[in-house]
């Protein structure tokens, strides 16, 4: 047996998110929201992209948005 890949990973919370949504589970909802908003921002970090307000930017982006 392989282990699960990331997208398989992504795919299983995904469908835990629609579950919890509806039967309405807020328990398990919000433990995929959270699980899921932890798996992109750290993508984002791996990308070398910067948390700025709540938007994802590159660094070249970051100093033309500084400029304005």
């Amino acid at each position: 047996m392989r282990p699960p890949t990331e997208r398989d990973q992504c795919q299983a919370k995904l469908d835990v998110l629609i579950e919890g949504f509806m039967r309405a589970d807020w328990t398990a909802y919000r433990d995929a929201v959270a699980w899921l908003r932890d798996f992109a921002d750290q993508k984002n970090i791996e990308r070398g992209r910067v948390l700025c307000g709540s938007y994802w930017f590159t660094p070249q982006q970051i100093k033309t948005v500084r400029k304005r």
